[in-house]
């Protein structure tokens, strides 16, 4: 279902609540398709053109390629969607959920890498009713903090 994003502050909160962690190690890896179909969700509301691309071999994990306009060349913004393992009780918060304290924001993938679309979505979204010369496309790949399998398959 295609939605208009929310505010910045509400994304975050989202996707940090959006498990995500990719590890060689099987206990620990997870899907990151919850964040794929947020940002699928987001972005294709905003009228860009979604591609979500399968992981070969992975079932659980994909890509998603996110293009405003058309034409050769243009501007990619690329992240990825996937965080670290980590030890729960060596957090002074829940790592499934936003928490801001003093004047920062807490939880896993803030900075590494989930903030990032919030901010490019915003960004982006000054753009929707534009007639642009060249594309904006936001890439959001998996298993960048593991495999690079995400990247190996845009590749």
């Amino acid at each position: 279902m295609q939605s208009s994003p929310p505010d910045l502050l509400t994304m975050l909160t989202e996707l940090i609540a959006t498990p995500s962690v990719s590890c060689t190690a099987a206990h620990w890896d997870q899907s990151n398709l919850g964040v794929i179909e947020k940002l699928e969700s987001w972005l294709s509301g905003l009228g860009f053109q979604t591609e979500v691309m399968a992981i070969p071999g992975h079932p659980e994990k994909a890509n998603l390629i996110a293009t405003l306009g058309s034409g050769p060349g243009g501007l990619v913004l690329s992240g990825h969607t996937d965080t670290v393992p980590f030890n729960a009780e060596l957090w002074n918060s829940d790592p499934f959920k936003l928490t801001e304290k003093d004047g920062r924001f807490y939880g896993l993938g803030t900075c590494d890498m989930k903030g990032f679309f919030p901010i490019a979505i915003e960004a982006a979204r000054k753009f929707t009713d534009k007639t642009l010369k060249q594309p904006l496309i936001i890439l959001a790949t998996a298993d960048e903090e593991s495999s690079m399998n995400g990247a190996r398959a845009l590749a």
